[in-house]
């Protein structure tokens, strides 16, 4: 077997109400898709097209109630990969085969995330994507919209996902730092801008810090993700 593809890699979406933005991401990663590799998308009762849009694109689409921590613990328990990549459904990510090449080559034992990109031309959306990489390079806290890549090993040895509403990234990659952290790679991952359109980006980041805080002081998830979610998605 080729070097390459020694490493088989399982795509892990989870998504809910998702198919205008779901069909982009699949065709992305069905572009570096190897022998050995699977797409799986795990839906959370959309009430839209997702679980067509996931199908007609070669997914394997399983179903969950809509807690993104449970699903992305329900993709795990029916991949087979050696090394997970959790994707987010409001994603892009280029890069095609090439990429797929590199992630099976990285280091055993190690978790990755990309670098964070915002699909908006504005000035205020660059500073926005030069804190994020600030924050994961000092403080070592990326978010799931920065991607997860993470060696099947490895997640099973820190506890995977635990089932929880809101916080679910957070709350792995603290328990991560007992393991080296999360390393950023060089690739970037584009993220719809469409949450802080919807809400501003000055309330969103703010709200969004100070849900982390309360979940940091010990608050339940969920009570975070009512008050995440009373003013929309």
């Amino acid at each position: 077997m080729p070097a390459e593809t020694a490493t088989t890699l399982s795509w892990i979406v989870p998504a809910h109400q998702e198919d205008q933005r779901l069909a982009l991401l699949l065709a992305d990663l069905q572009d570096g898709l190897a022998e050995g590799d699977e797409l799986i998308v795990v839906d959370g009762e959309s009430q839209d097209a997702t679980q067509q849009v996931a199908g007609l694109h070669g997914a394997r689409v399983v179903c969950c109630s809509p807690n993104r921590g449970a699903q992305l613990r329900h993709g795990v328990a029916m991949a087979h990969g050696h090394r997970f990549v959790f994707i987010h459904a409001d994603s892009r990510l280029a890069g095609g085969a090439e990429l797929g090449r590199q992630l099976r080559r990285l280091p055993r034992g190690q978790a990755h995330c990309f670098r964070f990109k915002v699909d908006d031309p504005q000035l205020c959306f660059r500073i926005l994507e030069r804190l994020v990489a600030l924050r994961t390079t000092v403080l070592g806290l990326p978010y799931g919209d920065q991607g997860l890549v993470i060696d099947r090993h490895l997640y099973e040895r820190c506890g995977g996902f635990r089932e929880l509403p809101l916080m679910e990234d957070v709350d792995l990659v603290l328990r991560l730092r007992a393991w080296g952290g999360v390393r950023q790679l060089p690739h970037s991952i584009c993220t719809s801008a469409r949450r802080w359109h919807r809400h501003g980006l000055l309330r969103t980041s703010v709200r969004n810090m100070i849900l982390l805080l309360r979940w940091v002081l010990g608050e339940d998830s969920e009570t975070l993700k009512r008050d995440y979610y009373s003013q929309g998605p």
